[in-house]
């Protein structure tokens, strides 16, 4: 996959959730591809010393320490990247972790911590970046918000996700509604779903599990078992290619609002609007009687 000169030249990527996964895919090929990059993370030093330094130069990247639970750490890394590229072409909201378990195993703390960052995470840094996004004129087609979803904030028919899940689809929502209300600016918004990929989402120190898990729920111990000791590390899903994907789709003149990211996504988009649709089928007449008589 090659990337256009003439859509590289000087654009600005925001990317936040980016020392490790697909987040670091994303840096290290947009650098590589001629972007300029301003790169969050909890851990900056961490940050740095894993982006590809062959590709970075005093010009073309700046990395930036961000709490995503602090709206003010949040403004302060907008700051930083309009102080050194003068503005955001294309904002890539890619931070997140997994909470997985069932809600009664889960305490109230751990569920809205995971809310902390994989929702109000996301709608501070739009927030944010909006004002310096509306005033951009740069990008003829129109400046970019990318949302980092899930394939499971689409299909959450997977037991020991609820949470997560429920994160994502927020996500999906946001995003649907944002793009209506950012087309008087030319802004273009997108949630991408990724399937399964070979990243670190699934390691023990990565995700938060129930620290007392409820034996009886025995599928969620099953689908758990499964995920850890059969899917971690043997995910189909190049990251790379992914990160690629995803830059390419980003430089469309028209990118989609709902962009599928892996084989797997596919497959399970069809189940979910299969079954959508027989649902709908199942209760026809029921849904159509509830206006007034005329």
């Amino acid at each position: 996959m090659r990337i256009s000169s003439n859509n590289v030249f000087e654009k600005v990527y925001y990317v936040t959730g980016a020392s490790k996964g697909l987040g670091l895919c994303l840096v290290n090929k947009l650098l590589e591809s001629g972007f300029n990059v301003a790169a969050t993370s909890r851990e900056k030093k961490q940050l740095e010393e894993n982006v590809d330094s062959k590709y970075v130069n005093g010009l073309n990247f700046i990395a930036l320490q961000v709490d995503l639970s602090n709206e003010e750490s949040i403004k302060q890394s907008i700051k930083d990247t309009i102080k050194k590229f003068t503005r955001i072409d294309v904002l890539i909201n890619n931070s997140g972790y997994g909470t997985l378990g069932t809600i009664e195993e889960l305490t109230d703390s751990v569920i809205r911590k995971n809310y902390d960052c994989n929702v109000f995470g996301v709608i501070n840094t739009i927030r944010s970046a909006l004002p310096h996004m509306r005033e951009n004129k740069y990008f003829l087609e129109g400046p970019r918000i990318i949302n980092i979803s899930s394939i499971k904030g689409f299909y959450g028919g997977f037991a020991a996700f609820s949470v997560y899940n429920s994160t994502k689809f927020a996500i999906e929502g946001l995003t649907e509604s944002l793009s209506e209300d950012l087309k008087e600016f030319n802004i273009h918004v997108t949630t991408c779903k990724p399937g399964y990929f070979r990243t670190n989402f699934l390691h023990k120190d990565t995700f938060v599990g129930p620290v007392s898990p409820i034996q009886e729920y025995t599928k969620v111990r099953e689908v758990l078992g499964f995920h850890e000791n059969q899917i971690n590390d043997n995910q189909k899903g190049d990251p790379n290619k992914g990160a690629l994907a995803i830059i390419e789709m980003s430089l469309l003149e028209k990118p989609p609002l709902h962009f599928f990211l892996g084989p797997d996504t596919l497959i399970l988009a069809k189940k979910k609007i299969e079954s959508i649709q027989n649902d709908i089928q199942s209760c026809l007449n029921l849904s159509k009687s509830t206006n007034f008589d005329e």
